[in-house]
C-alpha cells in the first residue's frame, strides 16, 4: 500500500492528478488526507500505482520529501518530487547513481546527486545557478504512473515568472524497462511568444574509485571547452577516453546523440545513451574534495548548451537511457 504520512501529505495531494481504474469514468481529484496520523490511499480495492506483476510505482511521504519508488524484478529506482530528481537506480542490488555526502534531503536546497535538472539555464546567468527546475516540487501525474513508470510535470507559476517571464510546461518520464532506466524530458512553450532556454541532466554516477575509471565517447576531435582554465580554453578533444586525475570540468560540443560509457572495474560498465535534443556532454569531478565525496562519483551530463529557440506551442524533447552491464565479479558477489 501507499502510506501517506501527515508531514508531506498536503504536498502530495496538491501535486497528484487522480485517475479512475474504470474505463469511461471522469477523472476525480485525490481527496486530501486527514491532518494527523497515517493513511493508506486505495482505489477500487487496490493500492494506487501498484498494478499487475511486471512492475510497481509507489509513493512514500513518510520523510521530509516525498518520493516515488519504481520496481521491476530485481531493479529499482527512486525519484523525488523535489526537482523530479532520480536519486537511485539499482540493478540486482548494484547502485549506478551517486548522491553526495554533503547533499540535503530536507528541501533546504536542490539535491546534490542523482539526475538533477538544469532548466531553463545551465550554469550562471541571468537567473539562479542552473535555473529553477531542480529547486521546485514537480507534480506527479497519477494516471500514467504505474507498473514501474513515473511521470512528472512542472509548469510556470508566479515564482518562476518572477525569474523568467514565460509560460511553459515540462514533462519528465522515468521508466524501468528490461535492462535499462529510460527517461524522456519534454519542454513545451505555452506562452504567446518565443522563448529560449538551455537544459541538462547534471548526472552523478557512482564509482568505487574515480582514479580507476574511464569515460569513453566520441570525444576525439570534438570541440572542447576546458573550464578549469581562466579564461576557459577552447580546443579539440585529444582522445575518445577521458580519465579523471585532477579537478575536471570539460564540455564536449555536439557529440550527441550517441553513447558515453563509464567503465568501472569494481562493477562493470554503464552506457549513457542520449538522443533527441541532448547534443553536448559535460564531464565534471571536484577531484580530491572529500566533503563532496569526489572519489565516489563522476558527473557525465547530457546537455543542450546552445540557446534553444522555441515558438508558441513548440515542443522540444530529449531522451536519456542508462544501460548497465555488470561484470562477473559483481554478479557473483553483489
Amino acid at each position: 500500500p501507499v502510506v501517506v504520512g501527515a508531514a508531506a501529505a498536503a504536498t502530495l495531494a496538491a501535486g497528484c492528478r487522480a485517475r479512475s481504474n474504470r474505463r469511461g469514468q471522469a477523472r476525480r481529484p485525490l481527496a486530501p488526507p486527514p491532518a494527523r496520523g497515517g493513511l493508506v490511499v486505495a482505489k477500487d480495492g487496490s493500492s494506487w500505482g501498484v498494478t499487475g506483476y511486471e512492475g510497481s510505482s509507489s509513493v512514500d511521504t513518510s520523510g521530509p520529501l516525498p518520493f516515488v519508488k519504481l520496481t521491476r524484478g530485481g531493479d529499482e529506482a527512486i525519484v523525488y518530487l523535489l526537482g523530479a530528481t532520480v536519486t537511485s537506480y539499482k540493478t540486482d542490488g548494484t547502485e549506478w547513481l551517486a548522491v553526495r555526502p554533503d547533499a540535503k534531503l530536507d528541501g533546504s536546497k536542490p539535491i546534490s546527486g542523482g539526475l538533477p535538472f538544469c532548466f531553463p539555464q545551465f550554469g550562471p546567468g541571468d537567473i539562479q545557478q542552473h535555473g529553477f527546475a531542480r529547486n521546485l516540487p514537480w507534480r506527479l501525474l497519477e494516471e500514467p504512473s504505474e507498473n514501474g513508470v513515473a511521470v512528472f510535470e512542472l509548469t510556470d507559476n508566479e515564482e518562476t515568472r518572477a525569474m523568467w517571464p514565460h509560460a511553459f510546461r515540462c514533462e519528465y518520464r522515468v521508466e524501468l524497462q528490461e535492462g535499462r532506466l529510460a527517461t524522456t524530458f519534454k519542454v513545451q512553450n505555452t506562452s504567446a511568444s518565443d522563448f529560449n532556454f538551455q537544459a541538462a541532466l547534471h548526472s552523478y554516477y557512482g564509482v568505487f574509485n574515480i582514479d580507476a575509471c574511464k569515460i569513453k565517447g566520441s570525444f576525439a576531435g570534438a570541440s572542447k571547452i576546458d573550464k578549469t582554465q581562466d579564461p576557459p580554453k577552447m580546443c579539440s578533444g585529444e582522445s575518445d577516453t577521458v580519465v579523471i586525475n585532477k579537478f575536471t570540468e570539460e564540455i564536449y560540443k555536439e557529440v550527441l546523440p550517441g553513447s558515453v560509457v563509464i567503465e568501472d572495474p569494481s562493477k562493470g560498465e554503464l552506457a549513457i545513451e542520449s538522443g533527441g535534443g541532448w547534443r553536448d556532454v559535460v564531464i565534471w569531478n571536484p577531484y580530491g574534495d572529500e566533503n563532496m565525496g569526489a572519489d565516489g562519483f563522476v558527473c557525465v551530463e547530457s546537455a543542450e548548451l546552445a540557446s534553444v529557440p522555441l515558438p508558441p506551442n513548440g515542443l522540444w524533447e530529449a531522451t536519456m537511457d542508462l544501460v548497465p552491464k555488470m561484470n562477473k565479479y559483481t554478479k557473483t558477489t553483489g
